[in-house]
């Protein structure tokens, strides 16, 4: 809490959210602390072993078969081998309390919620033409449950658990439109500095732009330097 340690991103890759521990998950509804004590609560823990996000996705994924069939009686091929693996007497309660607990998560932190990942290309995949690199567009935080948090966080601003919409029209990565931007700055770095940035489309495209930077953005001093002209090229190209 010193250093405002904290998980926090625009959306995470599945692996992450399956990762995550189910018991005691940090952006669950706290009502998940009454599901914590039953008879398939305690089976869970000490016969399933089931630790994380992604071993409660996994077990309830059988319910909708299960769950035609009846109950904890059954004698199906999913609960039969449950029963025999693992002991589980009760295997219908256990998948019941299983998505039960994966329903106590917002939709950002529940892999079974369509994400952002969905509609983002594997930019490894695409093609590049001559010595161009593909922008990374991805709001997807990849890796593992280390890469989710952050130190230094506002302590005044409260993490949005929303999924932000993330859907690409085009189902052909290379219809995407290619746009050029730069920025550039004379005296860089120096108190004289004058900095601009440059929009490109193509010959005579309305939507090319060539832009001075502003010394100020409302009450906000912007400074003259390349990074500023770059940072602006590329906002004004995405708008």
């Amino acid at each position: 809490r010193k250093y405002g340690l904290r998980m926090e991103g625009i959306s995470f890759e599945r692996a992450i959210l399956r990762e995550m521990p189910i018991w005691h998950h940090a952006q669950a509804d706290p009502k998940i602390r009454r599901l914590t004590n039953s008879r398939a609560s305690k089976c869970l823990q000490t016969k399933h072993n089931l630790t994380t996000v992604g071993d409660a996705e996994d077990l309830a994924a059988v319910l909708p078969v299960v769950i035609i069939r009846g109950s904890d009686y059954c004698e199906c091929q999913d609960c039969t081998e449950l029963r025999q693996d693992v002991k589980c007497e009760h295997p219908h309660s256990c998948m019941l309390r299983a998505q039960e607990l994966l329903d106590t998560l917002p939709e950002k932190w529940d892999p079974r919620a369509e994400q952002p990942e969905d509609h983002e290309y594997d930019l490894d995949n695409l093609q590049k033409e001559r010595d161009e690199e593909n922008f990374n567009y991805h709001l997807s935080t990849t890796g593992n449950i280390s890469d989710v948090f952050r130190i230094f966080t506002d302590p005044n601003h409260k993490p949005v658990n929303k999924v932000p919409t993330r859907k690409v029209a085009t189902t052909n990565p290379r219809e995407l439109s290619v746009v050029a931007t730069d920025g550039s700055c004379i005296d860089n770095g120096q108190d004289t500095a004058i900095a601009g940035a440059g929009v490109f489309f193509g010959m005579s495209d309305p939507k090319n732009q060539s832009i001075k930077i502003p010394k100020t953005s409302g009450s906000t001093a912007l400074i003259q330097s390349n990074q500023t002209a770059e940072l602006l090229a590329t906002k004004v190209a995405s708008e």
